[in-house]
């Protein structure tokens, strides 16, 4: 069944919340996940009274998605041609931190739509500006100096395996990140709630804002194909361990991310 926004259902009753009801729960509830521990419980205490105010429970208010204050950024990669490394790179970053990035192809270029929580969203922007960027310069730099070395092979399959390499690299950190930064699914809070019961809350919401801006569901496209110079892909493999992985936006607390 559809539900609207202001609109929840409460065991066999419908009600209707006032819209600024609904706009206080969200971000009380996106507070809730906050690494802060002291800003995480005074933001669901503050949940918990308000929902209790209006006979609503977590579940009631989770489900058409509001449990998360979700945003969406449009990044244009950097050529005309999508690029293998450049779509790893963002797919990779979003799934670190629950988000969704979508790529849409156009006439004139391709862009990823990244999708996630208000917090979440600026750490993977952030990551992805500066590292799509960082990964250009260190390629150059490698692809300068090999250039000569070997002259049958052109500068293009040199930039785009050194590239994948390094990709694969942060691949593997921030999958390392993601599984040593979950939630613990069996404590609960004194409102009986888990972790893993918030970050649901916020997954359903980043799904629900896919489904709104792809109304006619999501196509399937193919992935660029590349072709890999075995000896610069494993020099960007061993290089992609330099890489810093924190996150520069301001007001956030960098991530602890092992290298």
């Amino acid at each position: 069944m559809a539900h609207r926004p202001g609109l929840f259902l409460f065991g066999f009753f419908a009600m209707s919340v006032d819209q600024k009801v609904f706009d206080k729960l969200q971000k009380l509830l996106a507070l809730s996940a906050s690494d802060n521990e002291n800003e995480a419980e005074l933001a669901m205490e503050k949940a918990k009274v308000l929902m209790n105010e209006h006979k609503l429970s977590l579940l009631d208010v989770a489900q058409d998605g509001s449990g998360a204050s979700v945003q969406d950024e449009r990044i244009w990669g950097f050529s005309k041609n999508r690029q293998k490394w450049e779509e790893s790179l963002g797919n990779e970053i979003a799934r670190a931190f629950d988000g969704r990035a979508i790529i849409s192809p156009t006439l004139g270029g391709w862009y990823i739509t990244f999708i996630a929580s208000k917090t979440d969203i600026a750490i993977i922007v952030d990551l992805f500006e500066r590292l799509r960027l960082l990964i250009r310069k260190m390629s150059k730099a490698y692809v300068d100096a090999k250039e000569n070395d070997k002259p049958w092979l052109s500068p293009q399959t040199l930039h785009e395996s050194y590239r994948m390499g390094i990709v694969i690299t942060l691949r593997n950190r921030l999958q390392i990140l993601r599984k040593n930064t979950r939630p613990d699914a069996t404590i609960k809070n004194q409102y009986g709630l888990t972790g893993m019961d918030l970050v649901a809350v916020k997954n359903q919401a980043v799904d629900e804002r896919v489904h709104e801006l792809y109304t006619n569901g999501l196509q399937e496209e193919s992935v660029p194909t590349t072709k890999v110079y075995a000896k610069a892909y494993r020099q960007g493999k061993e290089d992609g361990d330099a890489i810093s992985l924190h996150p520069s936006v301001k007001g956030t607390k960098p991530v602890a991310i092992p290298r």
